[in-house]
């Protein structure tokens, strides 16, 4: 008997939980099952438990993932050769459920008795960091060699190169000033410095007149110099001076309420949505119950998701705004000749278990967990208040982290399905897979084990609270394995680049 997971009454697939081969009887959720199976499934993997006509649904999470491309018998393998994607045409076909009478709160017994005692750093707006980074940013690819000789020199100095700086559209400017500002503004940045040439789109004293009054700021321009060894040398004098100020700074006892978590999720497979997600969405959750705020991005991963992302918005203008989001990035897609379905899902999703863009999506926004969505923010936005926010950012895990600690997280939890060791530079974030396979290829970079879950030997429940003790910890100074090995990889999100 192979064990096998359902996770609605209706759904007419179940993943299997290991191999299962031609003439198998499988069990469901624990049960003796009639299914005998037809075909060879991969562990993590679908399989059909009871007759599907062509052309019907097929629901897994209780939600329609795909229709059927032919008849499928009862324990019949079901993926990509015999099923096809319901999102051909999304922008047709969105789902959008805002409904105010069917908004639920968070349950009460995710309120913290005892909370944890935390430290961090106060800043003068009132958000806590609790890391205290010197950052330097290059604000034009002409200033790149001076800020990585300082991050050679001085590798507890956070350094962050340009791609480009000038000779781009006007929108792409709006980016890199959210960028930088966002970076600059995260309250894990306790100092910071702006290097430039000085004939850039956007010039390092204009960043610096926006952050002086908030956070120790200085800039250095190297064409005021005469040559960049000359700029280098006054730069190197700055961190020196700055570090010592940093380093005068103290934390003091903050709570659950100063944290601001983002939520990511990579290279996934079929337990990113059976264990690793659900469990953020757990630890989420108990973070927005008690006060905080929990930032989910990845706009490309809300296709198909959308209808569970309206449903829980607080209000229409949010609900709006979300597909607004979607609908933008479809339409850029669109005018590239090309379509966002794709894009998605990525051959390593597929190899993973994952068949469709939607049933992707629904895997995708259960790190949200249970919360209503108070608001969702451009690139660079930050939240005005506390709770669970959707933020417009890409896919790709370094730009969708970058883009996270652009709009303030301060901590972040980044579950990975088939392995990834990306980490970033801001934010300790907190590695975490639900994946026997992803343990075995790359365990020794995550925080986080979480394949109890997936073999059914840990509850959900039991997997978010292991996660926010790792938050609690990695606020509390504990530095995350992806710190402990050098791990800053970031890349800036452009829409478009040097013409």
């Amino acid at each position: 008997m192979k064990k096998t997971l359902k996770f609605e009454e209706h759904d007419n697939v179940v993943i299997a939980l290991e191999a299962i081969e031609p003439g198998d009887r499988i069990s469901v959720n624990g049960a003796a099952s009639d299914v005998i199976s037809a075909d060879k499934v991969p562990q993590g993997h679908k399989i059909a438990v009871k007759e599907i006509t062509r052309g019907d649904t097929i629901y897994k999470y209780g939600h329609p993932i795909g229709v059927a491309g032919e008849d499928l018998k009862a324990g019949t393998y079901v993926h990509v050769h015999n099923v096809l994607d319901p999102i051909s045409n999304w922008k047709e076909n969105y789902l959008y459920e805002y409904n105010p009478n069917s908004l639920t709160e968070i349950d009460d017994s995710f309120l913290l008795n005892d909370p944890p005692k935390l430290y961090g750093y106060r800043r003068k707006d009132g958000r806590v960091g609790f890391r205290n980074h010197l950052v330097v940013l290059s604000t034009a690819v002409c200033a790149n060699k001076i800020v990585s000789d300082i991050e050679y020199k001085f590798r507890d100095v956070i350094a962050i190169t340009n791609p480009s700086g000038c000779v781009i559209l006007p929108n792409e400017v709006e980016r890199i000033k959210a960028i930088l500002l966002g970076l600059a503004r995260n309250p894990n940045v306790g100092a910071v410095i702006f290097a430039g040439l000085g004939c850039e789109s956007v010039e390092a004293e204009w960043f610096y007149d926006q952050v002086k009054e908030e956070k120790p700021c200085a800039f250095v321009r190297s064409q005021n110099y005469g040559s960049t060894e000359a700029a280098y040398a006054d730069l190197e004098k700055l961190v020196i001076a700055m570090k010592a100020e940093l380093d005068k700074q103290e934390r003091e006892e903050v709570s659950v309420a100063d944290i601001c978590l983002g939520v990511k999720c990579g290279a996934s497979d079929w337990t990113t949505a059976v264990a690793s997600n659900p469990a953020i969405g757990y630890a989420s959750d108990i973070i927005v119950k008690n006060g905080g705020t929990s930032l989910l991005g990845e706009t490309v991963g809300w296709y198909g998701g959308e209808g569970v992302l309206t449903k829980q918005a607080r209000t229409r203008e949010t609900a709006d705004k979300i597909i607004d989001m979607l609908t933008v990035m479809y339409d850029r897609a669109k005018s590239m000749g090309r379509s966002i379905e794709e894009s998605n899902p990525a051959p390593g999703n597929i190899a993973g278990g994952i068949t469709t863009l939607k049933e992707k999506a629904l895997g995708n926004v259960k790190k949200g967990g249970t919360a209503p969505v108070e608001g969702a923010l451009d690139f660079g936005q930050y939240p005005e208040g506390k709770g669970l926010y959707v933020v417009d950012n890409p896919g790709l895990d370094p730009l969708s982290l970058l883009g996270l600690t652009c709009s303030g997280a301060t901590v972040l939890l980044y579950s990975t399905g088939r392995g990834t060791p990306v980490g970033n530079p801001i934010a300790p974030a907190i590695k975490l897979t639900g994946s026997p396979d992803a343990m075995k290829l790359m365990g020794e970079n995550m925080d986080a084990d979480l394949t109890g879950i997936s073999l059914g030997e840990m509850t959900i429940a039991d997997g978010g609270k292991l996660l926010f003790e790792k938050i609690v910890a990695a606020c509390n100074g504990e530095p995350t394995i992806a710190e402990k090995l050098g791990h800053r990889e970031y890349a800036f999100p452009l829409l478009m680049g040097a013409l």
